[in-house]
């Protein structure tokens, strides 16, 4: 007779025993599918969450620089490069700079290659008395708009230029002299419209008269001289106010540079308080699901042995007992010609269909559990994610895996089964 047959119409007549022995496969590769299923479901979903957050902390820190850049080009320059010999307490004292120098100094800065200042304003200003309108004390100022930088990436500027025949006045010298935008004023002489009446800022700005540098210098006498650069350093200087001074020392030795450090400090401050709020918020979601994820392969790491050491003890003892009650079926066996290989490849080949039926079962329903479980703990799975799940390897393995560990454990009663002597079994029958 053929032992597959054989096999066959002994699975068929004790159904029971064999489904016990699929069951016990069943379980064992059920969790190690199921366990395995969630770790991956989990770690993909580690690294989908990190990678949207650190999106997430890309684009804040994106809005932050363009925040910050807005809210210094309303705090003002930081950065103002003055005359060499220029006396700093006068200067303080008086708000402004009584020491003028060369307007092609800006040029030989621009044409340089700086890179921790930005958004470059020659200015020239003096404290005059406005004759037509009563000698009422101002501060005039001559702009030029921003000179680009060789090196600029053209950014919006911080002040607007001011046209030719124009100017612009602080608030409180307008509303001192009722003036309004739009009016035709005369300043030392020369006719202007009123371009703009700014608003209140609090501070020197609003007792000033902004008008265009040619015409300043020209109505101060003062061709070609200016007497202050003002600049705002960038975000790649990290808030070192030495190395700005040292690179424009370097480039213009014949000035000096003074810092409005509040300012330069409450933009660097407030870009290093996102990117740490940004980085904090990172390293606390990925900590959080490392620390689940190492308690997940923890349970796996003693429940799969657990499981697998269960399933194959339970087959060991389904394989024994068989042999125990079908001793007078194997020693007729045996009497009628079956060698003892047969009768060990008899329950082997019973042990590993219940091996291979097992553990296809239990991959899939496993697998299935896996799914639900991650689903159940916030997991959001599409068809095209759980397709990705399936572990094609896994599966080859507990194919191969669990049919040998059925074998093995059913080896000992095989063995057994096939030494007894049939003469010595049909006499106790």
């Amino acid at each position: 007779m053929n032992i597959w047959r054989l096999v066959g119409d002994e699975i068929l007549y004790r159904k029971t025993d064999f489904l016990l022995g699929v069951a016990a496969v069943f379980l064992a590769v059920g969790c190690l599918a199921g366990v395995s299923t969630l770790l991956r479901a989990h770690s993909e979903r580690v690294a989908e969450l990190t990678g949207q957050k650190q999106k997430e902390t890309a684009g804040m820190l994106a809005v932050a620089r363009d925040d910050y850049r807005k809210m210094m080009k309303t705090m003002g320059y930081n950065v103002v490069i003055l005359n060499a010999g220029e006396d700093l307490t006068e200067f303080w004292t008086n708000g402004f700079a009584s020491k003028t120098m060369p307007e092609e100094l800006v040029s030989r800065l621009c044409n340089s290659n700086i890179t921790s200042i930005q958004h470059l304003l020659p200015q020239l200003y003096q404290k005059i008395l406005w004759a037509e309108q009563d000698n009422c004390p101002v501060i005039l100022i001559g702009v030029r708009g921003e000179v680009l930088h060789q090196q600029s990436n053209h950014k919006e500027p911080m002040l607007d230029p001011v046209e030719k025949d124009t100017m612009r006045l602080g608030h409180a010298l307008a509303r001192k002299l009722g003036l309004k935008s739009g009016e035709k004023v005369t300043l030392l002489g020369t006719p202007f419209t009123i371009a703009q009446v700014h608003e209140e800022r609090g501070n020197a700005d609003d007792g000033s008269v902004w008008i265009h540098m040619a015409q300043a210098q020209v109505l101060l006498k003062k061709p070609g001289q200016i007497n202050a650069i003002l600049a705002l350093s960038c975000l790649c200087a990290e808030g070192d106010l030495n190395k700005i001074s040292r690179q424009i020392a370097a480039i213009l030795p014949e000035t000096q540079v003074i810092h409005r450090v509040p300012e330069a400090l409450i933009r660097l401050d407030a870009r290093y308080r996102v990117a740490a709020l940004s980085q904090e918020t990172i390293e606390k979601e990925t900590a959080y699901h490392v620390r689940a994820a190492a308690e997940r392969e923890t349970l796996a790491a003693w429940m799969i042995p657990l499981a697998i050491l269960a399933a194959m003890l339970w087959i060991g003892m389904l394989a024994w007992n068989n042999v125990r009650e079908r001793r007078s079926e194997l020693g007729v066996l045996r009497a009628l010609g079956f060698r003892a290989r047969h009768i060990a490849a008899l329950i082997l080949a019973k042990a590993l269909l219940a091996g291979v039926a097992g553990a296809l079962a239990g991959y899939a329903l496993g697998f299935v559990a896996g799914l639900a479980w991650s689903i159940m703990d916030g997991i959001p799975l599409s068809i095209a994610a759980m397709r990705s799940l399936f572990d094609v390897r896994l599966l080859v393995i507990v194919l191969a895996a669990a049919p040998l560990q059925a074998c093995i454990s059913s080896w000992l009663p095989a063995m057994i089964a096939a030494q007894q002597d049939p003469a010595e079994i049909l006499r106790e029958g």
